[in-house]
């Protein structure tokens, strides 16, 4: 089933994101907003991505980030639901169809011998209600996150962004999104800067290792 886009101004999605590092035996429970802000005669579109860290209740300002109104490569809405392949920021082929349900799957390579795989379940209405990213260097799993919908205006019109009340702004810049230097663990366990296009697990690791206050 082919869907067209339904980008709207106010559009919002709302993730519940689990990330569990099995090397620092570390772990971050989080929120993730993003909210359509702008749109422009380009057929392009702005949207703020808020990450607030639940472990420990604070979160720094929005990102800023821009995307195509008739393929997003990067916010998390799906209006082509049914193709074959989505040319998204990480390439994803069509894997399953159960129950109206449509899994897709993708690989990112990092670095040599360390990589993504990206799960993720989406229906007609084109927001993904789960995602999985599983990081590998060769065949030992790193990492896992998981994201679990939580609500969306897309799909119930009365939704509205839940954003807890007992949670502190840190001070400085915003987080960075989709690209940067952010940290992963090397197959030694030590901290390595790679720069990735995409800005879950930038955000998730940044959130997880970065001190409080930094600038």
């Amino acid at each position: 089933m082919l869907v067209q886009s339904s980008i709207f101004l106010g559009l919002f999605v709302e993730y519940k994101v689990h990330y569990v590092n099995y090397q620092s035996n570390s772990s971050l429970t989080a929120l993730e907003i993003e909210n359509v802000t702008k749109i422009f005669e380009n057929d392009t579109f702005e949207y703020l991505v808020w990450y607030i860290n639940l472990n420990y209740s604070y979160y720094y300002p929005p990102g800023i980030n821009y995307d195509s109104i008739e393929f997003p490569k990067d916010f998390l809405y799906i209006p082509n639901v049914g193709s074959a392949s989505l040319n998204r920021s990480v390439e994803l082929e069509l894997y399953n169809i159960t129950n109206g349900v449509y899994v897709y799957r993708g690989v990112q390579n990092l670095t040599v011998g360390d990589y993504i795989v990206w799960i993720i379940y989406v229906n007609s209405s084109g927001v993904p209600s789960r995602i999985f990213l599983y990081q590998y260097i060769g065949e030992e799993l790193i990492s896992n996150t998981t994201y679990v919908l939580l609500s969306s205006n897309l799909i119930n019109p009365h939704a509205s962004i839940y954003f807890p009340s007992n949670v502190t702004l840190e001070q400085g810049r915003s987080v960075p999104l989709y690209v940067g230097d952010i940290f992963i663990f090397s197959s030694a366990g030590r901290l390595i800067e790679v720069t990735i296009g995409i800005g879950a697990i930038s955000i998730i690791v940044i959130l997880l290792f970065r001190k409080r206050g930094a600038s």
